[in-house]
């Protein structure tokens, strides 16, 4: 038989293969035999057991998964595959999965059932902690959308404190849990303890929008200002709306610097924005952010300057208002009570509404199964933490320390895929190890940056970065409430990234 009758041959042979429909777990979750679990629990010491994995290879395809009703089936059925029967974890990602389809279809009961389902996978004692910073938090969260999907609010945000506790030096987990907890505009003591942290550890914005919601237009200034001092480019918009929290705190004098500020950046981008080009749309769509919430201060200014009438003519200046509704509706009430009523027809209270309405439907609509399906953290091999504790032991080409800003402050960075939280965890541990290489005892973060991707462990970081400073560096002033102590990040996390018994290459000191 020639070469080209056996090439043929092998197509024919191939060919009924490659048109097998792909199995009820993949077209469940996209993946199929977690060949992971065991490779990293052999490694453990510990007997695997009922975890055993068997059943026939077959490539991931997470373009398989189905979506809706017929997502919902594929999990059930997948439930029987010999692939997940004898696999605890890959049980627990399955009925995750077949949660976040039955909060699409509308079944937040069967969601929440899935979730503590999951919550209940039984493991050997060695494994349980790996459990409980992956698979957990989702578990949890899912159970915290069906509450919020039922309404149950106060449920929802036990459940989602209870996640993001379980990764409280991450950013991807906690941050998830804070969305959820800004459906409502009271601060309750938890998700206050939760925006402090996220705000030290990641440079945060969302406590200072959980504030504008709560009507602490102070506080949130506070909070913008400190981000926006430590900027390398001050993103514009949110300079304006520094002014607008600003005005509405009743600082003058602060407001209006920064509106002279942000006009003349305004006027900058404006002579960039008349193009068709990227670029040109996105200084267009900044110039038009920003006039909104410039206009808001400076009508909220005018009223604080016993001028109602010129505030009333800036804001019907537009037909609508599209800057955030905390400020917008604020700025509006402010105004109808100092003129005559009726005379302005926007309705705040419809504002706050239909945001809340946006935000609820952001959280529970069936646009946003996209996010939980991919991006909810899932299962991480052990494996994972101990290539970063031997980068972070070793230093090699991967991880980078550089000063920047003018030495006014330090980039560290490193280049290693892992779920974003791992990520952040371990650029966190970094950045306390040279704090003390640097001889302080404290540090403050004040950029951080990732490269976002998606893979079978959920969101991924691939690229890392965090800019830092110490008390001795000239960007530290204004910092200081946003310090982190080196020893509480030490003692967290440095038994979660373990250096390695024999480490090479281990950076002079």
């Amino acid at each position: 038989m020639n070469r080209v009758s056996i090439a043929a041959l092998a197509v024919l042979i191939a060919a009924p293969a490659l048109a097998k429909p792909p199995s009820a777990l993949l077209r469940c979750d996209g993946y199929g035999r977690r060949v992971g679990v065991g490779e990293s629990l052999a490694r453990l010491p510990l007997v695997i057991g009922t975890l055993g994995l068997f059943g026939a290879p077959e490539p991931d395809n997470p373009l398989a998964r189905e979506g809706g009703e017929k997502g919902v089936q594929a999990c059930t059925e997948a439930l029987s595959d010999a692939r997940v029967t004898g696999n605890a974890i890959r049980r627990a990602e399955v009925r995750l999965m077949r949660g976040i389809r039955n909060l699409e279809v509308g079944s937040p009961d069967a969601a929440f059932a899935d979730g503590e389902a999951a919550l209940a996978t039984a493991l050997p004692a060695e494994v349980k902690p790996w459990f409980d910073m992956t698979l957990r938090p989702s578990a949890l969260l899912l159970q915290a959308h069906a509450r919020v999907a039922q309404g149950r609010d106060a449920d929802a945000e036990t459940l989602a404190l209870a996640a993001a506790a379980a990764r409280p030096w991450g950013w991807w987990v906690p941050g998830e849990a804070a969305r959820l907890l800004a459906l409502t505009p009271t601060i309750s003591p938890g998700e206050a303890e939760l925006l402090e942290r996220l705000y030290r550890l990641s440079a945060s914005t969302l406590r200072a929008q959980a504030r504008e919601r709560a009507g602490d237009w102070a506080g949130a200034a506070a909070d913008f200002g400190a981000l926006v001092g430590a900027a390398d480019k001050p993103d514009v918009v949110v300079q304006a709306r520094l002014a607008a929290d600003q005005a509405l705190a009743g600082n003058t004098a602060g407001a209006e610097a920064t509106l002279a500020r942000v006009q003349q950046q305004v006027d900058e981008l404006a002579a960039t924005a008349g193009g068709t080009d990227r670029k040109a749309q996105d200084a267009a769509s900044q110039v038009a952010r920003a006039d909104e919430l410039t206009q808001l201060a400076r009508a909220q200014l005018a009223l604080v300057a016993g001028q109602p009438d010129d505030a009333k003519a800036i804001l019907l200046g537009r037909s609508r208002w599209l800057a955030p509704a905390p400020i917008a509706a604020a700025v509006i009430a402010n105004v109808q009570a100092k003129v005559v009523p009726g005379s302005l027809a926007f309705d705040p209270a419809k504002l706050r509404g239909d945001a809340a309405t946006v935000a609820r439907t952001a959280l529970v609509g069936k646009e946003a199964t996209g996010l939980k399906a991919v991006g909810w953290p899932r299962w991480e091999d052990p494996d994972v933490a101990a290539g970063y504790g031997k980068d972070l032991a070793t230093r090699p080409a991967v991880v980078k320390v550089e000063r920047v800003r003018d030495g006014g402050a330090t980039e560290v960075s490193i280049f290693r895929n892992a779920a974003v939280d791992t990520q952040a965890e371990a650029l966190l541990l970094l950045a306390a190890r040279i704090a003390t290489e640097q001889g302080a005892t404290r540090f403050a973060v004040i950029a951080r940056g990732l490269s976002f991707g998606a893979g079978r462990q959920g969101m991924t970081g691939n690229l890392g970065r965090l800019t830092i400073v110490t008390p001795r560096d000239k960007l530290w002033a204004g910092q200081e409430d946003r310090a982190i102590e080196v020893a509480a990040v030490e003692a967290a996390l440095a038994p979660r990234f373990p250096a390695p018994a024999n480490p090479r290459g281990a950076p002079q000191r």
